[in-house]
This record gives C-alpha cells, structure tokens and sequence, in this order.
C-alpha cells in the first residue's frame, strides 16, 4: 500500500487506500471507498434470497498475515482521526457553553475526567 499520512485517504471499512482514479465518500472519523459502497449497495438493494452474503466479511480474511502486519498503521491512523473529530464535537459543545458534567456523562466518564482529556485541545 502505498505510504498515507492522512486517515481520511483510506477506507475505514475495507482498510485499503484507494487507487488515484477511485474516490472515497467521508464522515465524522471514517472514509468509505466506491468498491465498498457497490457491495454495501448491492447487499441492501437486491432482494434475491440466496446468492448474496447478508454482510462482506472482514478483509482480514483474506489477508496473510504479512499483509495484516502492513496494515495495522493504517488502523493506528483510523483511531487518530476518530480522536481527531470526537476533540472537534467537544470544542463545539464547549463553544455552545454545554457543561462539563453533560459531556462527561454523554462519553460516560467523570467530568473531571473529560475536562483533563480534552481541555488542551479547546
């Protein structure tokens, strides 16, 4: 795979980095790429009653275990961007003047706790 330093550049529910003429669709923390788009498509379009699995399983899979070592960055790097966005929505809250105790409580932890993980990052 080809070196990424960004998260948003691969996709989160396949792993792998898209080609230069394939595109990702993103959301809060995760990256979808086309080839997993069409089967999650066909899977909840096709109203046929057994030739198609009712979920892709894991592309784990169908790796060697080289390959699963190759790709735990790219995994690494998915956690770093959904820390990223959830810093992102307490700063909004924080903005909007929602207390610690309400986000404290909506992450189910202290809101001691959750001023001490996030304050550095307001």
């Amino acid at each position: 795979m080809p070196e990424n330093n960004d998260p948003r550049d691969f996709c989160a529910f396949c792993g792998l980095t898209p080609s230069a003429d394939e595109r990702l669709v993103a959301g809060p923390g995760v990256s979808i790429c086309e080839v997993c788009v069409a089967a999650a498509a066909k899977i909840l379009h096709d109203t046929s009653t057994g030739e198609l699995p009712k979920s892709v399983g894991p592309i784990w899979d169908q790796m060697s275990d080289t390959e699963i070592l190759q790709h735990l960055p790219e995994i690494s790097r998915v956690s770093l961007k959904v820390e990223e966005q959830l810093r992102v929505w307490v700063r909004v809250a924080r903005e909007r003047k929602i207390a610690w105790a309400q986000i404290g409580a909506a992450l189910d932890i202290t809101r001691q706790s959750a001023w001490e993980r996030f304050k550095e990052h307001l």
